[in-house]
């Protein structure tokens, strides 16, 4: 199977008469007695042919060969593309490889130009046959989002400069760059969160799961009669009290809202920088979120929704949206995602970063109503501060 598509570049439409003008000039000379001007318009002919013959077969056994996977970098972080090319045809000779991205990443060391949001970079290349040669080329990480490889072109000049052919590669590149989104920092750290009723295990709580003891002490005063523990009370020939372990509601949702009247928040950048930073406190805290987006989904949900979970590939899946998120993503109403959620089982602690209208104010009104503390994410002084959310006065 060819992989690659195959588009000629004469440099002149005339050549298309050349092998006939010399097979003209070949019959003239060999009428006219002139070996010598014969023998040379021959040489001329064979050559020709085999240009023509070359150019038809060259890079037919050509193959590139990528690793898929995906490579996570932050901001000013290096890597590189790495590509395979492996010939078992007829070398390429003075030829040229062209690349096209995406210019979240950018090469280093390497001249390059960008047209449309794409990196181009033009490299000089030859291989032989039947060798195996890797091409490196190392890139550094300029702005959120994903680069692959859109386009692969080998240039291959014709051998006597009458033109070149282009050899474009058909099939998808399988290694990509997700560029992390900077943190932008949130004064969060002073804050302090009321833990509510829940199932998650924290160090100090009000609330206990009194269906899983996880040890004995002795009896105090005021220890509720179904709390002892008798077998073990019968064993110490002394009243024990059965010790639970504390649990409280401690779950984040992280609620983005892109949208700001008809288009995308003119502040997108800054508010996925905010939510990136509270999602790397929620990691270091051990508090487990979750994340909703009112960007249009095919999942279960109309809109983006990242179910509560802990640990680093969680922040990863949350990391990997917000990478992708842009001001071409198709919106959803957020009115209809916050009505949605309220349908949800949510933790006790609601984060709101993005515009605010009066339809937005109300349903966040309601959820407060249910006990649950909503803060909101205020840009004061250019820098992001949690605060706790309150009404405001809009015009409807």
């Amino acid at each position: 199977m060819n992989n690659w598509f195959r588009n000629s570049n004469p440099t002149s439409r005339s050549l298309n008469y050349f092998p006939h003008i010399l097979l003209l000039l070949i019959i003239i000379s060999f009428f006219a007695h002139q070996i010598m001007m014969m023998f040379i318009f021959l040489s001329s002919l064979l050559i020709f042919l085999f240009q023509t013959y070359y150019l038809k077969i060259v890079g037919n056994r050509l193959n590139l060969f990528t690793v898929k996977e995906k490579n996570y970098l932050v901001i000013e972080d290096e890597g590189s593309w790495k590509i395979t090319v492996v010939n078992k045809g007829f070398p390429i000779l003075k030829a040229s490889l062209k690349l096209t991205f995406d210019a979240s990443v950018i090469p280093s060391h390497i001249p390059y130009k960008i047209n449309n949001g794409l990196v181009e970079i033009l490299i000089p290349f030859f291989i032989w046959k039947n060798e195996e040669k890797e091409i490196v080329i190392p890139v550094i990480a300029k702005k959120r989002g994903k680069s692959i490889i859109r386009d692969v072109t080998v240039r291959i000049p014709h051998l006597f400069g009458s033109g070149y052919i282009d050899l474009s590669y058909q099939n998808h590149i399988h290694t990509q760059f997700l560029v992390y989104p900077h943190r932008i920092p949130v004064n969060i750290r002073d804050f302090v969160f009321v833990n509510k009723q829940g199932l998650q295990d924290v160090k100090t709580s009000l609330f206990v799961d009194s269906m899983h003891p996880i040890g004995v002490r002795d009896y105090m005063a005021g220890d509720p009669f179904q709390h002892i523990h008798w077998k073990a009370s019968a064993k110490m020939q002394l009243l024990q009290s059965k010790v639970f372990s504390p649990i409280a509601s401690r779950g984040w949702l992280i609620i983005i809202n892109i949208s700001e009247y008809y288009s995308i928040n003119t502040r997108l950048e800054e508010m996925i920088g905010h939510a990136a930073f509270i999602i790397d406190f929620a990691l270091k805290q051990d508090i487990p979120f979750s994340l909703a987006v009112n960007v249009r989904s095919f999942g279960n949900t109309p809109f983006y929704y990242l179910h509560e979970g802990i640990g680093p590939k969680h922040r990863q899946a949350a990391f990997e949206f917000l990478t992708v998120l842009s001001f071409s993503s198709l919106s959803f109403p957020p009115i209809q995602m916050l009505n949605q959620l309220k349908k949800e089982d949510l933790p006790s602690v609601i984060i709101f970063i993005g515009s605010e209208t009066v339809d937005i104010q109300n349903a966040l009104l309601d959820l407060s109503s249910t006990g649950r503390s909503v803060y909101e994410v205020e840009n004061v002084n250019d820098k992001g501060v949690l605060r706790q959310w309150r009404q405001k006065n809009l015009a409807v």
